[in-house]
């Protein structure tokens, strides 16, 4: 546990000491992508072998055994469309690999005329592809890294940049509980030699930990995670969630932010069959909207 408190102290530093006063740009990056971690209250810091939070905490790609495809589509409360695929599998049972792809775009944006009406369609869109690799240290600590290439356009406006995600992970079976930390979005792109503007780099920091046990049919975690947005307005967020499994087929999520004037609260639910795995969060954001996601995964044994 002090390993993890090291890396997540020296990235801290290298971070808040170069990127602190910087403009942003990316804010697609914010948007969270997958059903559970969403209706978690946006949780990905301290899982472990699960693919989903590897594009966050890439360490939480550890442990797995089996190969996973994830696909999640959801259209934000702005009429933003979003399509992710993840690609995940293991190299051995020490490392696992992952591969990822985002689509994003809106239709409902158009240039007007003088009175209001639509003539031109403005074109705009956001793509990333991303790496991740995970790695066991040990029995008890696993570290990763994520890279993610990116090309976004707006109008005439285009931007091409590469980021780096890094995590760790640490694990205690005898208390039942893990510890996971991560730094994302380090990198450049065009936008930082016209204007200065990096991407939202966040400091995670998250613990996750099982309260309850009944034989095989109920399991209760609660889950609590520290964001730390270094180089945006919105100082800190802390999210809390709990999930329940009842005999490894229905799944109920609940997660509150604390901290954000938006999308406070999140609900969700999962459906868990032998190869499939469907998860679903609603995430209110107005009185007047809201977001529905779902994220489809397969496990081939």
């Amino acid at each position: 546990m002090c390993f993890i408190k090291k890396i997540y102290i020296i990235l801290l530093f290298l971070v808040l000491s170069n990127y602190i006063y910087s403009s942003t740009t990316g804010q697609f990056l914010l948007v969270s992508l997958m059903a559970r971690e969403t209706a978690l209250g946006n949780i990905y810091a301290a899982n472990y072998g699960n693919p989903g939070s590897s594009i966050i905490n890439p360490a939480t790609l550890s442990g797995i055994t089996n190969t996973h495809i994830l696909f999640t589509h959801f259209v934000s409360v702005f009429n933003t469309y979003y399509e992710h695929l993840l690609y995940a599998f293991p190299l051995n049972n020490k490392m696992g690999l992952g591969i990822n792809f985002l689509f994003s775009t809106n239709s409902d944006l158009y240039r007007t005329d003088e009175n209001g009406y639509p003539v031109e369609h403005i074109e705009n869109y956001d793509t990333l592809l991303g790496g991740i690799f995970s790695f066991n240290i040990n029995n008890e600590i696993s570290g990763g890294v994520n890279t993610k290439l990116i090309v976004s356009k707006f109008n005439r406006s285009s931007l091409f940049g590469i980021v780096f995600n890094f995590g760790c992970l640490y694990r205690n079976a005898e208390k039942n509980y893990i510890l996971g930390a991560s730094i994302e979005n380090i990198g450049i792109s065009t936008a930082y030699f016209k204007e200065q503007s990096l991407f939202p780099i966040i400091a995670r920091l998250g613990y996750t930990s099982e309260i309850f046990q009944y034989l095989d049919i109920y399991r209760i975690y609660i889950l609590i995670e520290e964001h730390v947005f270094l180089n945006e307005n919105e100082g800190s967020e802390t999210s809390f969630g709990l999930e329940v499994e009842h005999q490894n087929f229905f799944i109920f999520r609940y997660g509150y932010i604390f901290g954000k004037e938006e999308g406070r609260l999140s609900l969700g639910a999962g459906i868990i069959f032998k190869q499939l795995k469907i998860d679903y969060s609603y995430q209110p954001f107005f009185l007047s909207d809201n977001v529905h996601m779902f994220t489809v995964e397969f496990v081939f044994y």
